[in-house]
């Protein structure tokens, strides 16, 4: 069978040849690269002042990517690999469009790697494209190619260029920015700054946003690691791809001191925060984890609305304890109160437009009422605690217990085997003491209560008690074991009670590295 030529073979032999002879035509040296692998040629300008004279030839050489194509509209295409040929050479680039109208004539077109071409190019790498297209009113005609490399042989015009391209692709998502290239003998790198050094993140998914929302308003001590956990901005990025590197990304954040205060008919408290914000939100931030924000202006169920939080410092150690203002403003957040701000930064808010506020009030409430138990100076209350659904029905729960009035565990008979009857019991008079496991962030709580009241027996062994009323004797913190509800246990041996929403359910036996030395204990009368 003899070898065969298709028309893609003959087209480009013809469209390379053509090109050749163009640039020949335009005073440009065309140099042919032996293994053309993204680039056909290496052009050099022939300096000479006419066709009869003698001149010097530029030591500047600018690649071409020659693409031919027959087709009546002159459309070229080219791949994502192709695109990241052209945008990663690191000398002066070009695409020539070549235009046969049969074998015997042809139309040159090029257009070179300027600041418009790179944005165009690194915009379809950007997207989901495979391929992007080309035709002759993209480009410009061959008659300007001399004078068109003279310009991109400047010195540092592709850097330039490449800066200028940045700055385009960029500004759009992160306002304006300034590129500065530094480099000595030894080193070099890009340092690009934003005014908003948030918006150099990504932003697009709901989970992005929340991760840029809480290196914004958490706790200020752990915006550094927490920003560096944070995804870029992919479409930016590709922009900067082709700078000098390292590249420095640089940004202002705006931290002005100021303070908010909140006021009930009687009483009032102040927090001194800082004023931060980023694209989506502004607020106030308190130093241990603590902040209320505002949203920019949102669409919401047919209106346009501004979307209000409180945010407790999932990650903050803080301790409760050591900042006795936060608690003071926490506790003075009642339904009926209003917060005003320094600087007339708006108008007074009602305490129940920030989501989540009720809760972290209950919290610090619980908390302050809490401190009257014996052991609670030992107790880590942390501000992550009050982001905790587990740790807020713990402080919930031991600031119920530390009412004298009130009985947060169950009064009446127990059965700790609950096949056993009470009928099969022997009883006797004592006091019993019932421990109550709670878990917070790093430490599991034993609260014990005790009362007196029938301790039962059944074969000598203690099997229940009936007490009228209990009273908290102490709290003991413990290391924390993992617990399969959220709610405090009660530990009675082979059962145990769980505490939900004010009512004790049966659940399964507590377990874990000290649970057989937390049992119930009693001493007979």
């Amino acid at each position: 069978m003899p070898k065969k030529r298709n028309a893609a073979q003959r087209i480009g032999a013809i469209g390379e040849d053509r090109f050749r002879l163009s640039c020949q035509e335009n005073f440009i040296i065309p140099n042919k690269v032996e293994h053309d692998f993204g680039f056909d040629f290496l052009c050099q300008p022939d300096l000479a002042a006419d066709f009869g004279g003698t001149g010097p030839v530029s030591g500047v050489f600018v690649g071409f990517s020659v693409r031919a194509t027959d087709r009546d509209d002159g459309r070229i295409r080219l791949n994502r690999a192709d695109a990241e040929c052209l945008l990663a050479a690191q000398f002066p680039t070009g695409l020539a469009l070549v235009k046969l109208n049969g074998p015997k004539s042809a139309a040159v077109y090029f257009r070179l790697m300027d600041a418009a071409f790179i944005v165009e190019l690194s915009q379809f790498l950007a997207s989901a494209k495979k391929s992007t297209h080309f035709t002759p009113k993209d480009m410009r005609p061959v008659a300007e190619t001399r004078d068109a490399i003279r310009e991109v042989s400047a010195p540092g015009y592709l850097e330039q260029v490449r800066a200028d391209a940045a700055r385009k692709i960029a500004e759009p998502i992160t306002g304006p920015v300034q590129i500065q290239i530094h480099r000595d003998a030894d080193s070099q790198a890009t340092l690009i700054t934003s005014l908003d050094l948030y918006a150099w993140f990504e932003q697009g998914t709901p989970a992005e946003q929340e991760a840029l929302y809480l290196a914004t308003f958490g706790e200020p001590v752990r915006r550094d690691r927490r920003m560096r956990e944070l995804a870029l901005s992919g479409k930016v990025m590709g922009g900067l791809a082709h700078l000098p590197q390292p590249y420095v990304l640089a940004g202002f954040v705006m931290d002005h001191p100021t303070k908010v205060c909140v006021q009930t008919t009687s009483v009032s408290a102040e927090l001194p925060v800082l004023r931060t914000a980023n694209d989506h939100h502004f607020g106030y931030v308190y130093p241990a984890g603590f902040a209320l924000t505002v949203s920019a202006r949102v669409e919401k169920d047919g209106q346009y609305v501004h979307l209000m939080r409180a945010l407790a410092d999932p990650d903050s150690v803080a301790l409760l304890g050591d900042h006795p203002d936060l608690l003071d403003f926490l506790t003075t957040c009642h339904p009926e109160s209003v917060f005003s701000f320094d600087d007339r930064d708006g108008p007074p808010l009602d305490v129940t437009y920030f989501k989540s506020l009720g809760d972290l009030a209950q919290c610090a409430a619980a908390y302050r009422d809490a401190q009257s138990l014996a052991g609670w100076d030992a107790v880590p209350v942390m501000v992550k605690d009050m982001a905790s659904l587990e740790s807020q029905y713990s402080l919930m729960f031991l600031g119920s217990a530390a009412d004298p009035h009130s009985q947060p565990i169950p009064r009446g008979l127990l059965l700790a085997a609950p096949e056993v009857e009470e009928e099969d019991c022997d009883t006797a008079s004592g006091t019993i003491s019932v421990p109550v496991v709670c878990n917070l962030a790093h430490s599991s709580l034993v609260a014990w209560f005790s009362g007196h009241g029938s301790v039962l027996f059944h074969d000598g062994d203690l099997c229940g008690f009936k007490v009228p009323a209990f009273r908290v004797d102490t709290i003991e913190v413990l290391p924390r074991v993992p617990s399969r509800s959220l709610f405090p246990r009660v530990l009675l041996g082979p059962r145990t009670l769980i505490y939900d929403a004010g009512r004790w359910e049966e659940g399964d036996a507590e377990t874990g590295q000290w649970a057989d030395d937390v049992h119930l204990r009693f001493q007979l009368d």
